[in-house]
């Protein structure tokens, strides 16, 4: 495994990437978003709020690799996304709490007005932001996270786009697919669906992926782990798309 090597490399990336492009340090009593750098290669970005900040830095080391990290100060989120070979890396520092997950929720916000909304369209650094930025979304809240490995091996399986009684794994039929209302409990819809919120009418709109798989169904049924979905959410491929005004996908 990989990760202590990575850790290492990606905490580094947290406060620095290389002396022509480092930003200047936020000024925390200034709250706001700030876009240091963005580019096909590297985006630096920064969210100041009344609750705290967080730094997203991702950076493509080699051709599809790349090392992002999520800077909290205390705890920092590292991820190393490895495209070429459909393998990844997560590194957290510590537990996530309400405050650090409000923070997330904003960074996504103010992440989908500056980064290509359409997935087909993005920089594939900016695809890969917006993958794993999701996936921090479902994250457990309050609990140790564990470092651990994920690849494309380990395969996914897609679900029905139409929402409908349908199999998702692991001996279960349950309600998924497009559409707001498509879930049985809690009420929000668009289960299966690896990305957070129900696509237009959510806030951001089309946020994340349009993949619909089994083990994001079952997550949102509270019949798996977030970490089973993990590569499913940083590497299955669209199989629904985004279109329609005032609909939910």
């Amino acid at each position: 495994m990989r990760s202590a090597s990575v850790l290492s490399f990606a905490l580094v990336l947290a406060t620095s990437c290389n002396s022509a492009s480092e930003p200047t340090p936020p000024d925390e009593t200034a709250r706001g978003f700030t876009v240091a750098v963005q580019d096909e290669q590297l985006i630096d970005v920064t969210l100041v709020a009344s609750a705290g900040s967080v730094r997203m830095l991702a950076v493509e080391t080699e051709p599809k690799v790349f090392d992002l990290t999520f800077d909290f100060g205390d705890p920092v989120m590292a991820y190393r996304v490895d495209w070429a070979r459909g393998e990844g890396d997560f590194m957290p520092t510590g537990p996530l709490d309400v405050v650090h997950k409000q923070l997330i929720d904003q960074l996504v916000t103010e992440l989908s007005t500056v980064l290509e909304q359409d997935p087909e369209k993005r920089w594939k650094i900016e695809d890969v932001i917006m993958r794993q930025a999701t996936l921090l979304q479902i994250a457990p809240v309050g609990e140790l996270l564990e470092p651990m490995s994920f690849n494309s091996v380990q395969g996914w399986t897609h679900i029905s786009c139409s929402c409908g009684n349908q199999y998702i794994g692991s001996g279960y039929y349950r309600t998924a697919g497009k559409g707001c209302g498509c879930k049985q409990s809690p009420s929000n819809g668009c289960a299966g669906r690896c990305g957070q919120g129900c696509g237009i009418t959510s806030s951001p709109p089309c946020v994340g992926t349009t993949a619909y798989t089994r083990d994001c169904a079952l997550h949102d049924h509270g019949l798996g782990s977030w970490a089973a979905a993990s590569d499913d959410y940083s590497f299955a491929s669209n199989n629904c798309s985004c279109s329609g005004v005032g609909t939910c996908y």
